[in-house]
């Protein structure tokens, strides 16, 4: 009871500062893009978004395969069930004109409209809490289980960027899920583990496409621990369970069909659109770069990951001069209390969740509890993934493309409290005895 009155209330929280977080460009062109689900589902044309190598509108198409599905989708039906129609969205927010240009022209969406498209995000983050929960409990217990979910629900970039009408909250959801079967397919194969999944992945990589890091970190942790199973077993082959094989490939198979059976500007040629849409990231990438730079160096990325990962107060936005058309909204959001907490916050303030992470790493490797080897094997490799990836790939220092690892930062913390809370107690009680 105790645990569900927890989440409960750290999901209100995160529910409560939706009014207030303030607003992102990116917010108008999810909702620009949401029209797709009444091409889809009120006006059931599919000739609007199947692909064409002269498309109508070479925009709509652009963003069609560079985004995730699910956020625009569940947007449409937010404002569909909201009462309104497609005649009522905005324009794709033009970030090459000014902010009054855009607000006067079309190009940002109305207040009810944003309060519907940021819905399905915030809800969608408020169910990782029991997600996250379970995470932890499964890899050190209770007391990991708690310092988990408080710090993914208080966490002020998660907070901040799944509040918005934008991809974090579907992303954040269904990866979280997606890690979560992994455990269990882990601990104990089963089809019915294996569908949960193969439906998560594919629901993660159709919510953005970056979701393919935690695909990658599950599948490749239940074969990596296959493979030194194997190796360790090797006189005995008998006692290795290779039947996780046609699990694994009964996932793949369902997550690359849900993926394409939620992109339909990929059907009837696949392979086709996969190079398409890499061709276009890459383009995309090298603009992002070429106006906002990059980093010059390797110490520099590492620098970027402290801030962004550690330190970790809230980006509001990535464009100079933002701040003056949105200085007053930052200022009522931070002063009401919905913000979050910064675990780091400070330089030296970073070196608190560090540590703990350290101490989880050490607790995985050692087992906190009865943690369970499949547990290890999942967490591990997926966190160890997950902040390996953000710190390594991400070009440049964009607060939304480090969130991915901060699940895992609030897992392995968590561990971390766990395995300190557990090693106090045993000297305590040691002492007691004595």
């Amino acid at each position: 009871m105790l645990a569900v009155i927890w989440m409960l209330a750290l999901a209100f929280y995160m529910l409560a500062g939706t009014t207030l977080a303030p607003f992102h460009g990116d917010e108008s062109t999810l909702v620009f893009m949401s029209r797709d689900y009444a091409y889809q589902f009120i006006q059931r044309d599919y000739s609007q978004i199947a692909y064409s190598p002269t498309p109508t509108s070479p925009t709509e198409q652009e963003l069609r395969l560079l985004n995730g599905t699910v956020p625009k989708l569940l947007i449409g039906l937010s404002w569909h069930l909201g009462g309104y129609s497609i005649t009522d969205l905005n324009e794709q927010w033009d970030w090459g004109a000014s902010w009054d240009y855009n607000q006067q022209n079309g190009h940002a969406p109305s207040e009810a409209i944003l309060l519907l498209a940021r819905l399905p995000s915030v809800l969608l983050l408020m169910a990782g809490v029991p997600l996250m929960f379970a995470l932890g409990w499964a890899g050190g217990g209770g007391w990991a289980a708690y310092a988990a979910s408080l710090y993914y629900a208080l966490s002020p970039g998660l907070l901040l960027n799944g509040r918005r009408g934008m991809m974090e909250g579907s992303l954040m959801f269904f990866s979280l899920l997606l890690v979560l079967a992994g455990v269990w397919l882990l601990q104990r194969p089963s089809l019915a583990r294996a569908l949960l999944v193969g439906l998560a992945a594919g629901f993660a990589l159709a919510s953005k496409h970056s979701a393919l890091f935690t695909v990658g970190a599950i599948f490749g942790a239940a074969l990596l621990r296959l493979v030194i199973q194997s190796l360790r077993g090797r006189d005995d082959f008998s006692e290795v369970d290779y039947t996780i094989f046609p699990y694994l490939a009964i996932a793949a198979v369902l997550a690359a069909g849900v993926f394409y059976l939620l992109n339909p500007a990929w059907w009837g040629a696949p392979l086709d659109r996969l190079q398409t849409v890499a061709g276009l990231r890459q383009n995309l990438l090298k603009i992002q770069t070429d106006v906002f730079g990059s980093y010059p160096d390797f110490g520099a990325k590492l620098e970027g990951f402290w801030r962004q990962v550690f330190i970790a107060q809230p980006q509001y936005f990535e464009v100079a001069g933002w701040d003056a058309y949105i200085s007053d909204p930052i200022i009522r959001y931070e002063a009401s209390g919905w913000s979050g907490v910064s675990v780091g916050g400070s330089p030296v303030g970073a070196f608190v969740p560090c540590g703990m992470i350290a101490l989880g790493g050490w607790g995985l490797w050692r087992g906190v509890g009865s943690t369970q080897g499949g547990a290890r094997w999942a967490l591990g490799v997926w966190a160890l993934a997950m902040l390996g990836a953000v710190a390594l790939v991400t070009p440049l220092e964009w607060q939304r493309y480090y969130l991915p690892a901060y699940p895992a930062v609030g897992v392995l913390a968590g561990v971390g409290v766990a395995w300190a809370v557990n090693r106090i107690s045993a000297a305590w009680r040691s002492r007691r005895s004595a």
